[in-house]
């Protein structure tokens, strides 16, 4: 049975981006709220076209993982947006992006990346000082959950995308 959830991408100005449409498909103990996108509307730091996405998007702290899979379910890349906790409202999953991203690789590599957005939209928006430690405090939480391959880099990924592969029948 299907799911249906928006996801919302909102700066801290209130702009929004085209929301994402997938399927809720676990609510993790550790504060996930995972969204399933199939073929996601946007290519991976090195231009590749994913097949499939899942969103974990925080709603106790302060970061929002995407990870990208190739069509036989193999990780492309991590992309950890630094972001207010996420809200949900009936079937609209909300985040408020603060532009610092940590990418991460298939075999945890990591860069940092858009520090220029940050302190741009930090001066144009008006960040106050509790979004501008949300925001450092997001990278860091990404880097914590990498190097102790806590969830979404423990393999749960994986698990939850071969569950709802499987749940759409034979291919």
């Amino acid at each position: 049975m299907r799911n249906r959830v928006a996801s919302h991408k909102v700066k801290f100005d209130g702009t929004r981006k085209a929301p994402w449409h997938g399927d809720l498909v676990d609510v993790h103990p550790d504060g996930w709220l995972v969204v399933f996108y199939e073929q996601p509307p946007q290519r991976t730091s090195s231009g590749g076209l994913p097949a499939y996405g899942l969103r974990y998007h925080g709603t106790e702290g302060p970061v929002s993982i995407l990870v990208y899979f190739d069509a036989r379910g193999e990780v492309l890349e991590y992309h950890c947006d630094a972001a207010l906790p996420a809200t949900i409202s009936g079937r609209d999953i909300e985040f408020i992006d603060l532009d610092l991203d940590l990418m991460v690789s298939p075999g945890f590599e990591c860069y940092e990346r858009d520090h220029g957005d940050f302190e741009k939209n930090r001066a144009a928006m008006g960040y106050p000082a509790e979004a501008i430690e949300a925001a450092q405090a997001g990278i860091r939480r990404a880097r914590a959950l990498v190097a102790k391959r806590a969830t979404p880099f423990d393999g749960h990924p994986a698990a939850v995308l071969g569950r709802v592969l499987a749940a759409q029948g034979p291919v």
